[in-house]
């Protein structure tokens, strides 16, 4: 049979209910609203009868049967939508009103069902595609069945009138005072929020630092204490560095136990307590790892993909480190800086297609060794400019004791500047951390964490 012929799989019962209910109950539509878009309707007059109801919800205009035909009928549509005899049809269908989430999760499923087969005819079609390579081809029926399976409200343009409202609403958070304006991701730094606002969805972030700089460590206090009092699944990519021994850094900077006691043992029996207790604090928190090395540009988005279909309320990505990942492509002629500029801008892709901050270790260039002034400058992003643009915010860490002969050092505090070199949404400059680096852990400058 000719799939043209096919009647694609749609309800017309339920989307007639849904629309009546939405006639009936500004509340019902303010809800079906956020279930459902225009295109999730099978049948063309339902679609432009519920593009109506959205403009008069969105206007404020009072909704009833007689409020409906008369929009109706000033757009022009009541006769061409079928009269008083549609309007009987929306009125008659309306049984019970606590049904409405339910027939509206039917139309959205039958919706979801029809962008499957047009995702399933559009791989059909990659697969055809010689000219692209398979790994490129795989990428593009991940994020097709991905986008289905999401169900996003998408549309060309929106209007302004659309977009003030949740714009404001974060105006208004900033206003607040500085304990309560992050956001965001808060990072658990307080110098770095009131920056940042916290790691804000949709944006990329970028620390950068020379090797042994403590940018791991930074990272995971992130992970491990940032998020505020929400416990948000955070996902982090361990391309240098195993699972366990990043658990274990962990384990030091929570129960304030020396990292290389954890590592040969010999501590005591208090300390051990301590350790125990660190684990089970840390076994409640929402972090996931996957330490895969060499993890490609392509695996590392249909990853992040699946762990969002699983777990929608993802508060943060974190990827260490830029460099160590691969594009998982042949085509660059021209050589690594090609490379990592593609695998930038895919890490500025995920984070807007997920609507998560991710934070990307970067290495800097040997720049900064050969000058006097040793601190990091945004030209010294290692491999590609691209990065610096890409990027929302950029931070860049500093240790002068790094620097230092004085081996006493290795047991005492250091101080870390952290200059804020890029912020896309706010201002710039340097604030100072406290590196706890027997426990690898960082703190607000003056802060007594133990």
């Amino acid at each position: 049979m000719n799939p043209s012929y096919v009647t694609l799989p749609n309800n017309p019962e339920a989307e007639r209910a849904v629309l009546g209910e939405a006639v009936y109950s500004d509340d019902a539509l303010g809800t079906i609203i956020e279930l459902l878009t225009p295109d999730d309707f099978y049948n063309p007059n339902y679609k432009i009868a519920y593009e109506i109801l959205i403009s008069m919800y969105t206007a404020g205009k009072p909704i009833d049967y007689l409020t409906f035909s008369d929009e109706l009928k000033a757009r022009g549509e009541f006769d061409r939508l079928g009269g008083q005899t549609f309007i009987a049809e929306l009125v008659n269908k309306v049984i019970l009103m606590g049904n409405f989430q339910y027939h509206a999760n039917i139309v959205r499923e039958y919706s979801v069902r029809r962008k499957l087969i047009e995702a399933g005819n559009k791989i059909i079609a990659l697969a055809y595609q010689y000219e692209k390579e398979t790994a490129e081809i795989i990428g593009e029926v991940e994020k097709l069945i991905f986008d289905a399976s999401q169900n996003k409200k998408s549309s060309d343009f929106v209007h302004i009138k659309d977009i003030i409202a949740p714009v404001f609403v974060e105006v208004e958070e900033r206003s607040k005072p500085d304990s309560e304006r992050t956001i965001g991701y808060p990072s658990s730094f307080s110098d770095l929020d009131s920056y940042t606002g916290g790691f804000q969805p949709g944006s990329l972030n970028i620390i950068a630092a020379r090797p042994s700089m403590g940018k791991t460590a930074f990272a995971m206090n992130i992970a491990q204490f940032g998020g505020g009092d929400n416990n948000i699944p955070v996902l982090v990519f361990s391309l240098e560095m195993p699972a366990e021994q990043l658990v274990l850094r962990m384990l030091a900077a929570e129960s304030g136990v020396n990292l290389s006691q954890l590592n040969t043992g010999g501590f005591d029996t208090k300390s051990f307590n301590e350790v125990r207790a660190a684990c089970a604090v840390l076994a409640k928190r929402d972090i996931y790892i996957n330490d895969e090395s060499g993890l490609s540009a392509i695996d590392f988005r249909t990853r992040c993909r699946r762990f969002k279909t699983k777990h929608p309320e993802l508060g943060l990505i974190i990827v260490d480190y830029l460099q160590l990942m691969s594009s998982g492509s042949v085509n660059f002629n021209n050589g690594r800086q090609q490379e990592v500029a593609e695998i930038s801008r895919m890490l500025k892709s995920v984070a807007r297609e997920l609507k998560c901050p991710v934070v990307a270790l970067s290495q800097l260039s040997r720049a900064a060794e050969q000058r006097v002034e040793k601190k990091p400058q945004l030209s010294d992003l290692r491999d590609s400019g691209a990065i610096e643009q890409d990027a929302d915010v950029v931070l860049l860490m500093f240790r002068e004791d790094y620097y230092s002969d004085n081996e006493q050092n290795e047991e005492q505090d250091s101080k870390a500047d952290i200059r804020v070199a890029k912020n896309r949404n706010g201002g710039t400059g340097t604030f100072h951390l406290t590196f706890k680096r027997e426990i690898t852990r960082f703190c607000n400058y003056g802060e007594d964490i133990m």
